[in-house]
């Protein structure tokens, strides 16, 4: 939920300190350009996702620890316990359905008629006792394996999902939440090796005039082409805490998130023929502590500002076949505007970051609006555009609704490659 306009903070020259503030973070932009691997600035959670990944100044208290933890101070102060659980979000990333397409390869049968066909030859047992058309069988297989091959090539799939426990607990001075979450975010491609695409040439061209020598010959065991898969499962316990302070005269948010983490990364390379995504092959288990930081300004007229760092710190995973997923800080800042019942946000992130699978980068900017209806439910848009790769931006739409203490939020997002579900159950006790 937006910061509601009824916030009363009063302070002339409102605007210009806005705009003095984004100016200061955009000034971080030159500490944290270089590209990096990391994990999504924020988690899919129905709130922000609808409004199209927004909320470094807009969050409400239900969600601002994963993308503000200084809105805490911000907004109204809980009196009682609010208990948000669960929290879900899935995303499903799959470049023009490769992994149909690698279905599809795998039950026409075409490498293992390949690999029959061709071993049958080398032990002499041919079809119909006649090596001809053995060698024709082979021909056809072969050709029928690097027909396709290149149909899988560059094609990556990401899979993004969570669940979350969010406990949000009252105090005097301190605004603070609670968060258990468990995390799974990855990718997986098929490598395609223009060797193989040559052998198998080779093989069909001779197997085609009947030069093919027994000696010359290769299965599929001997491939270079790989499905290839990498991501990570985390699991983290998040405290964060926020309250104001006055720096000059003006009331200013400040938040910490520290965070424990379980990790486990997940690296493998299968056989096409066989292979699918997975995330428990390759495993190897980690352990870190990280923090993240949030500075908010609310200016008693509607406006609000923000900046966030996540993964202040910043952490190394090897993985089980020895490649790295580094996570470096993150930053993004936004602005945001609350009326009666209307309200809009503007996110933009100030780093690129890598995939943790085999996509490319992100660097997001989004804009989110949302219609209060009655105080009882609220009605969601926004649009998150990939600044890095248009082929990830995705529109979104949500809709939250409160009754009697009980709030249930849903959103989704999707483009011709991605569907994005998530929904939020929320309790006041």
């Amino acid at each position: 939920m937006l910061i509601c306009s009824e916030n009363k903070e009063k302070e002339s020259g409102g605007m210009a300190r806005k705009t003095l503030q984004l100016g200061t973070a955009l000034s971080v932009l030159a500490l944290f350009s270089a590209p990096v691997s990391a994990l999504p600035f924020a988690p899919i959670e129905p709130i922000s996702f609808a409004l199209g990944g927004t909320g470094v100044s807009s969050a409400s208290n239900a969600n601002a620890g994963f993308l503000n933890p200084a809105l805490l101070a911000i907004n109204e102060r809980q009196e009682s316990v609010a208990l948000h659980a669960p929290v879900l979000g899935f995303r499903y990333f799959d470049r023009q359905n490769m992994l149909d397409s690698l279905t599809n390869y795998q039950d026409i049968g075409i490498q293992t008629a390949y690999d029959t066909e061709l071993n049958n030859f080398k032990a002499g047992v041919y079809i119909d006792n006649d090596p001809v058309k053995s060698r024709q069988a082979i021909a056809s297989a072969a050709s029928g394996i690097s027909g396709r091959f290149p149909n899988l090539a560059n094609k990556p799939v990401q899979r993004e999902s969570m669940a979350a426990v969010v406990v949000g607990i009252p105090h005097d001075k301190l605004n603070m939440t609670f968060s258990l979450s468990s995390k799974m975010m990855g990718g997986a491609v098929a490598d395609i090796a223009d060797s193989d695409l040559s052998e198998l040439d080779r093989i069909v061209t001779e197997a085609s005039d009947d030069t093919l020598s027994i000696l010359e010959t290769f299965d599929s065991t001997q491939f270079d082409s790989r499905f290839r898969g990498r991501g990570l499962s985390t699991t983290e316990f998040a405290l964060s805490i926020a309250r104001n302070y006055t720096v000059a005269g003006h009331k200013v948010a400040v938040g910490v998130t520290p965070k424990y983490i379980l990790a486990t990364s997940f690296d493998y390379a299968e056989d096409i023929n066989t292979a699918d995504f997975e995330t428990n092959l390759g495993r190897k288990n980690n352990s870190a502590f990280d923090v993240d930081v949030g500075v908010a300004k609310s200016y008693g007229n509607g406006w609000s500002t923000g900046i966030a760092i996540k993964n202040l710190i910043g952490q190394k995973y090897e993985t089980s076949l020895g490649n790295e997923i580094r996570i470096k800080p993150q930053a993004r800042i936004g602005v945001s505007h609350a009326m009666q019942s209307v309200a809009v946000a503007v996110d933009m992130d100030l780093n690129k970051s890598e995939s943790f699978g085999f996509d490319s980068q992100t660097q997001y900017l989004g804009i989110g609006a949302e219609l209060n209806v009655f105080d009882l439910s609220t009605v969601r848009i926004g649009y998150r555009s990939n600044m890095s790769d248009t082929n990830t931006s995705v529109a979104t739409v949500g809709f939250g609704i409160k009754v009697y203490g009980v709030q249930l939020d849903l959103a989704a997002g999707a483009n011709d490659d991605e569907l994005d579900l998530a929904a939020q159950l929320g309790f006041q006790f």
